[in-house]
């Protein structure tokens, strides 16, 4: 549907000026246990004096095994597509842009000691076990406002915010010594992290990130 709907614009803007692309690359975080580093390699299509399509992906550069083992076999693999409308035209050295970002991302470990989880419209429950599979991939939906800098020549400074919805779906197996224990006093504080809630869990989504590229 994302294609259907921009591609006949995107083709009638390629009219006013010659097709020119980038390369850009930025850190990032996986959103895992441990937090560990990731590497973004992208692509940029630039389809007019304004419209531009960017193409991303991440990939995790740190070990796959936390010290204390709370997290093993870790896999994380993401893909970012953002059509972007640049407000002003030409080369200019600065310029804004507003975007419209969809992201899906696939994330996958084994817990290898005790821990727990909740189901995600249980209050006052939750799951404990000392072994586990997890699969929790995640989808979002942002609207972007960035800006491009020039730094030297044909290498731009990018950086953006955004906000929109993120989805998650959260799978446990392979589980070892469930059991179903009351929520209550201090272990009723809800973790944080979105893949201990098994099931479908909506959230807001704010991002926040930065890359250089180098237009060809």
């Amino acid at each position: 549907m994302f294609a259907c709907f921009f591609t006949p614009l995107l083709l009638y803007t390629q009219k006013e000026t010659k097709e020119k692309w980038a390369v850009s690359v930025s850190p990032g975080i996986v959103p895992l246990p441990g937090k560990p580093l990731s590497l973004q390699p992208g692509v940029e299509f630039y389809f007019g004096p304004r419209f531009s399509l960017l193409n991303e992906i991440s990939l995790q550069t740190e070990k796959n095994k936390d010290l204390d083992s709370t997290a093993l076999n870790k896999k994380y693999f993401k893909y970012k597509a953002e059509i972007r409308f640049y407000v002003t035209r030409g080369e200019d050295a600065i310029k804004p842009y507003f975007g419209l970002q969809f992201t899906t991302a696939k994330r996958k470990f084994d817990v290898d000691r005790a821990d727990r989880y909740y189901e995600t419209f249980q209050d006052d429950s939750a799951y404990t076990y000392d072994k586990a599979s997890i699969n929790s991939p995640v989808q979002t939906g942002t609207l972007q406002l960035g800006l491009t800098s020039r730094v030297f020549k044909n290498f731009y400074f990018d950086i953006a915010i955004g906000y929109g919805v993120r989805l998650v779906h959260t799978e446990y197996t392979s589980l070892v010594n469930l059991q179903k224990i009351r929520n209550v006093g201090f272990f009723n504080i809800k973790p944080v992290s979105s893949y201990r809630y098994a099931g479908k869990l909506t959230r807001s989504q704010f991002n926040f990130g930065f890359r250089v590229l180098y237009r060809l």
